[in-house]
């Protein structure tokens, strides 16, 4: 019996040896995708730009929400065909609230101001099953979300 009980043992800690040995690896963040589009106004302020990006969101019937050096356009009414293919995007069947956004990024430099733009959806979504709702977003980066912000931008009056 006392054979046994030291094989058991032995077993026992070979067994809590292994599992403490780890080979883990270490796997860097990946970068997210992204089709970001660069432009300038030419002799405009950031205020003068500003507003000449909410005048184009607001012309498209966009919602608009700004900060000191953003401007972001909400399109909440998408629907058809666009919408399906959004909800590929997202690829979420508990998504809620799905809107595209075009985000406008401001920094003035001498008498210009360069604008880098992006659009993504935005949608709410649990973490877990038993969770609250959490805000999360994905990069759209199909050619007509690229072409949309390219238009915005080219009707606010900004240069590539």
């Amino acid at each position: 019996m006392s054979y046994r009980s030291n094989l058991i043992a032995l077993f026992m800690v070979t067994l809590s040896l292994c599992a403490c040995s780890s080979k883990e690896v270490v796997v860097a963040d990946k970068p997210i995708p992204s089709r970001m589009q660069q432009a300038t106004f030419k002799a405009m302020t950031l205020a003068q730009s500003k507003n000449s990006l909410m005048g184009a969101c607001s012309q498209n019937h966009l919602q608009i929400q700004t900060t000191h050096n953003e401007v972001l356009c909400f399109q909440s009414d998408v629907k058809g065909t666009r919408f399906r293919e959004i909800e590929r995007v997202v690829n979420d069947e508990y998504a809620t609230k799905i809107q595209v956004v075009m985000q406008f990024k401001l920094q003035e430099s001498n008498s210009d101001v360069t604008v880098l733009a992006n659009t993504y959806a935005q949608y709410l979504a649990p973490v877990s099953l038993t969770s609250g709702l959490q805000t999360r977003t994905r990069n759209l980066l199909d050619d007509i979300s690229f072409n949309a912000i390219q238009a915005m931008l080219t009707e606010a009056g900004a240069t590539n």
